[in-house]
């Protein structure tokens, strides 16, 4: 028969398999509040670590010239008008809590079946996030989630996104074992 083209088809029964599965997993697990729960937890503790530094920890330190005390301009004035000049990112200590306790004004921490939030309101945070130029706010990020991680997070914050995603996998391996899946 010139011309003519046979057709074939294959159907591997493992991918039908494979996607009757992940069809029922996903009716199954349909709310991950607990893991989102902890993923929560975890972000706050590991928050902490950032705004108890007595030090410039990995973030630059204060630059400009020195004064008589050793300390640059930008210090001697953080020190008088707040008495301290570290921990840095912290002046009225309103970043602080709004990104370390959960319930703290300014704090976004919104958690629902299929979503989850956590982060803070504050105007001047995003300043500190940006890698944009900057003439007054400092570069000093304080989330930390992916590859910026080791510029300045501590290694309890570098391990954040493998801890998270842990959380979620052992969630719905565990829910699926319970409905027989």
């Amino acid at each position: 028969m010139a011309g003519a083209i046979l057709g074939t088809s294959y159907t591997v029964e493992n991918d039908r398999l494979f996607a009757s599965t992940l069809t029922r997993a996903s009716k199954v697990v349909e709310d991950f509040r607990v893991p989102f729960g902890l993923i929560s937890r975890d972000f706050y503790k590991s928050e902490q670590a950032i705004f108890q530094l007595k030090g410039p920890g990995q973030y630059p330190g204060f630059k400009g010239p020195k004064e008589e005390n050793g300390k640059t301009q930008y210090q001697n004035t953080k020190l008088k008008k707040y008495g301290f000049d570290y921990p840095l990112l912290v002046a009225t200590g309103a970043l602080a809590a709004s990104i370390t306790q959960p319930n703290a004004r300014y704090s976004i921490n919104s958690i629902t079946s299929l979503s989850l939030a956590i982060g803070t309101s504050i105007p001047y945070g995003i300043y500190h996030q940006s890698d944009a130029p900057r003439s007054k706010v400092p570069l000093r990020k304080f989330v930390f989630i992916g590859p910026e991680a080791p510029r300045f997070a501590t290694s309890e914050q570098q391990g954040r996104l493998e801890r998270w995603l842990n959380y979620v996998n052992d969630y719905v391996l565990q829910t699926l074992k319970k409905e027989g899946l």
